[in-house]
């Protein structure tokens, strides 16, 4: 019976390695290959239909999971070349549709596909996914993973808005205000605990509306890949590298026969 349950158990890992395997191999899974992320910092505070004014942008590379470089992207003069702000944005006196009021309708992803116009448009650079981002969500991941250190400035554990101001009147750019945070967070997911702690919180601040992602299906290819990688660590931890990679390679082999048949 023990015997068994051993065997069912390392079926079932198999079939759960091959269908993950299967699935972030697709070339359209955002993990995979070179993506660009338009990463939009939206200030609510700011009156408006929409989720709030587009503050500072930032274009994230992504080489298979792994951000290889952030351009800061200032909205300042920013604008769409084509697009007609709405009429509640020209009643102000708005007569060019600015990358700082591209959220500025409560349609979210026809907000975003002009934000990300707005900037190839500018700056030449096309993006596959877009993140909103208020500082709600920042100040809830801060106080789950907090405090984290900020080269120059020691530790931060909430209230980002305040932090960034304090930083621009030590004579930081907005964009290096923000980057020194994000690098903070970004050196904190480096402890697997608090990686954990923000994926969830991601998740959680994403159910709320404090963090949007475009296309919707992107935090789901991120979530299965997260559970991929968790899944590939377990198995390590528990069975030994030998196993994980017999059992990587089986599923690997699985894929290949599965294909054949079809041709």
């Amino acid at each position: 019976m023990e015997r068994r349950t051993i065997i069912i158990f390392v079926v079932a890992l198999s079939v759960i390695i091959f269908l993950s395997c299967m699935y972030i191999k697709n070339s359209q899974n955002v993990m995979v290959g070179e993506k660009k992320v338009l990463l939009l910092c939206a200030d609510p505070s700011e009156p408006r239909p929409g989720i709030g004014a587009v503050d500072m942008a930032f274009i994230i590379t992504l080489d298979n999971g792994n951000i290889t470089g952030i351009k800061s992207v200032y909205p300042g003069q920013m604008a769409h070349p084509t697009a007609t702000p709405p009429p509640s944005l020209k009643a102000i006196g708005v007569e060019r549709w600015y990358l700082h009021d591209a959220l500025w309708e409560k349609d979210t992803e026809k907000g975003a596909k002009l934000a990300q116009e707005i900037v190839e448009y500018n700056t030449g650079e096309k993006t596959d996914i877009v993140v909103i981002v208020t500082p709600e969500a920042v100040d809830a991941i801060l106080a789950r993973i907090g405090p984290v250190y900020v080269e120059g400035e020691g530790y931060v554990s909430g209230n980002s808005i305040e932090f960034l101001r304090e930083e621009q009147k030590a004579g930081y750019t907005r964009g290096d205000a923000v980057k020194s945070l994000m690098k903070a967070i970004i050196d904190s997911a480096r402890d697997r605990n608090k990686y954990v702690s923000i994926v969830d919180e991601v998740v959680r601040q994403s159910a709320q509306g404090n963090i949007i992602i475009i296309p919707k299906t992107a935090l789901v290819e991120f979530l299965t890949y997260i559970g991929f990688e968790k899944l590939k660590y377990t198995l390590q931890s528990h069975l030994g590298d030998c196993l994980t990679a017999l059992l990587m390679d089986s599923s690997t082999t699985s894929s290949v026969m599965l294909r054949s048949s079809f041709l």
